[in-house]
């Protein structure tokens, strides 16, 4: 590889760079972005498709990713505090780091191979979790191994 691939990809839109707060991105196909630590406060990301996206560092506080795939995405050390999870297929997703001390509602959501902290698992299925995923039809509790 080139010196070049081996730079870190800087965030899509230039939101490492410049805010992003409150852009509507649902209903796309995201696939190829990059968000690394970049401003997305607030973001409409509903029913878009995040498959193994990179989102590492950055702040998606009180962000919607309603119905969205995140399978394998990166989310790690991202503020996610008020960030809605309904319906999202996690997948996979990398959450490590992650401030998740008061994420929004994850009713619906699939969290299966997610490698959750212990104390942060137990916040989680404080929430009660209702529902079952659309897209794979698991359970969030159980995805969550809440009792």
């Amino acid at each position: 590889p080139s010196a070049f691939s081996l730079l870190p990809r800087v965030s899509a839109p230039g939101c490492a760079t410049f805010s992003c707060d409150d852009i509507d991105y649902s209903g796309r196909n995201l696939t190829k972005e990059f968000y690394t630590k970049g401003s997305l406060k607030r973001a409409n990301f509903s029913n878009s498709n995040l498959a193994g996206v990179t989102l590492f560092g950055a702040d998606l506080s009180g962000a919607n990713f309603t119905g969205a795939d995140l399978t394998n995405a990166n989310i790690g050390q991202c503020n996610l505090t008020g960030t809605i999870f309904t319906d999202a297929n996690l997948s996979g997703a990398i959450v490590s780091g992650a401030n998740m001390d008061d994420v929004g509602d994850i009713n619906g959501s699939d969290w299966t191979d997610v490698i959750v902290r212990k104390d942060i698992n137990v916040k989680l299925c404080k929430k009660s979790p209702q529902g079952m995923n659309a897209v794979t039809g698991n359970p969030t509790a159980l995805s969550l191994f809440c009792d």
